[in-house]
């Protein structure tokens, strides 16, 4: 077997929260179809420095229902969206959520705010590549401990997608590593760094210049590949498997 090799960093897209990571599938459709395509698994382990015991006041809104902009919908909806980029759609899920800190410290104020949304996500799903996949997301992980991996395997090798931003998957780079020879991908349009940017968002300009570059083709050849509403509402139905499934221990 070919010796592991690996890449500078791959970079996904800040809009596929909801859209494909145009450079995750480049890479990985096809090492995964042509190379691993029988006895084909997957494993995800996924964090957030978000939704943990502590927060600020201004970002108290993630821990309301109301908003619809909690760790389901932001966190777990990143990651199985890159799930979906590299499998297939997935076609089935069994889920188990759970709130871990049902009180959050907001640290600018001392004050005690109550948390209505989950915080923890475990996952069995089948995607439509046939592959089974389990995925588990921790929030409130410290920057230390930061990380992301998806590796897949198959009859013939394996590949893995792993990076290490605080805030998760969708922010900052993505390296793969893989059992078998494969060719680098283009550079990213966007450097990721600036002069008014916190250090702890180093890297998520690269994602949002892969959006602005894909519109770019897109006006300018008259196509439609950078995804839109229809994904949008795509993504927000899979969470929405996610939430029955954990809320009856029925599979969706």
């Amino acid at each position: 077997m070919i010796p592991p090799r690996t890449t500078p960093p791959v970079n996904t897209r800040q809009q596929r929260r909801y859209p494909l990571p145009r450079r995750i599938r480049q890479l990985t459709t096809t090492h995964h179809k042509t190379n691993y395509q029988t006895g084909l698994s997957a494993r995800v382990a996924a964090t957030t420095f978000g939704n943990g015991p502590e927060s600020v006041s201004a970002y108290e809104y993630f821990d309301k229902a109301a908003s619809g902009a909690g760790f389901l919908t932001i966190a777990a909806g990143h990651v199985l969206d890159v799930v979906e980029a590299v499998l297939g759609d997935i076609t089935e899920i069994d889920a188990r959520t759970e709130l871990l800190w049902p009180q959050v410290k907001l640290v600018d104020t001392g004050a005690l705010s109550v948390r209505e949304v989950p915080d923890h996500l475990d996952a069995i799903a089948k995607t439509s590549s046939g592959a089974p996949v389990g995925v588990q997301i921790l929030a409130g992980v410290p920057a230390s401990d930061a990380q992301f991996s998806l590796e897949v395997r198959g009859s013939e090798g394996w590949l893995k997608l792993t990076s290490d931003h605080p805030a998760g998957v969708q922010v900052g780079d993505l390296t793969l590593s893989s059992s078998v020879d494969f060719t680098a991908p283009d550079s990213p349009v966007a450097t990721g760094t600036g002069p008014t940017a916190a250090d702890i968002w180093t890297g998520a300009a690269i994602n949002v210049g892969e959006v602005y570059a894909s519109l770019a083709r897109d006006i300018t050849n008259g196509t439609h590949h950078t995804p839109g509403f229809q994904h949008a509402a795509h993504n927000s139905r899979l969470i929405a498997r996610v939430e029955q499934a954990a809320r009856t221990g029925v599979r969706h």
